[in-house]
């Protein structure tokens, strides 16, 4: 039964990975300004979710809920930001050194044990974020989309902690501070036009509404490190999308670093299962 549910949580998050990898597509594709952008997108979510906040009486007094649905708000916008300011690569690259933080965390919490097996996948995920961030030179924004890999991970950890809050619970929550943080950038500049409006509305809907909730019910079966783990393949499709429809033809240094990504995950995936072989 467990390995049914560990089974489930990990296509679950797969699948969620599957629709985030779209949402560069959609920040770099759309003509709007990037707060509306943010607003129309988890009002969106805000109304499609808004039938489990009845599972909110009697336990919003829980911090689990308040501090996952934070760590969301505060992610999507820096998401946002990151992607439009530096670009998907780079994003995706700071993003998914989400692994790295989250693996040194139960190294130092001796809730994990270092062995190579572990640490060479994780180095060459490190490795492939490096390439990726460092781009055509380091500096301060190129380091701005590192916050991601920060945010990402505590908000996975207090995410998984409130177990007895539906999933689409926490996610209403959480859009609804995005739309806090994001609402008084927004008012004053011009709304985008129908098509782009459609578009941002259908995100939220997919992305913002099922996709998290979906991440959600996933991390809840999974440990921590295999939660983001799973999601290594958003970074490897977000800059394929942009290239595909955009245009925007990923670098050489970027595709090594993506390669990093994709070998580091896989070994990660593959050698625990070598070594169990008899």
């Amino acid at each position: 039964m467990e390995q049914n549910e560990k089974f489930l949580g990990s296509v679950q998050i797969l699948l969620a990975a599957l629709l985030w990898s779209s949402v560069g597509l959609v920040i770099r594709g759309v003509n709007c300004d990037l707060f509306w952008l943010l607003t129309l997108r988890s009002s969106a979510a805000c109304i499609i979710l808004a039938p489990s906040l009845l599972a909110l009486r009697g336990k919003y007094r829980d911090p689990n809920i308040w501090l996952a649905a934070l760590f969301y708000a505060l992610f999507m916008v820096v998401f946002a930001l990151s992607t439009r300011l530096v670009g998907s690569a780079q994003t995706m690259a700071g993003q998914y050194t989400a692994p790295l933080f989250v693996y040194l965390a139960l190294v130092l919490r001796k809730k994990l044990q270092l062995t190579l097996a572990n640490a060479f996948p994780m180095a060459l995920i490190t490795l492939g974020c490096v390439i990726a961030l460092a781009g055509d030179g380091i500096s301060f924004l190129s380091l701005f989309p590192l916050l991601n890999g920060v945010l990402f991970p505590l908000y996975a950890t207090f995410f998984r902690r409130a177990q007895e809050i539906p999933a689409g619970t926490v996610m209403w929550v959480g859009n609804l501070l995005c739309i806090v943080l994001s609402l008084p950038f927004a008012l004053g500049q011009p709304l985008p036009d129908w098509g782009s409006t459609g578009l941002i509305v259908l995100t939220g809907v997919m992305v913002n509404g099922f996709a998290y909730t979906l991440y959600g019910k996933g991390a809840q079966r999974v440990d921590a490190l295999s939660s983001v783990m799973l999601c290594l393949i958003e970074p490897i499709l977000n800059p394929v999308w942009v290239w595909l429809f955009l245009g925007e033809a990923p670098s050489a240094t970027t595709l090594a670093s993506l390669l990093l990504i994709l070998a580091g995950g896989a070994l990660d995936a593959i050698l625990p299962l070598v070594r169990r072989r008899p």
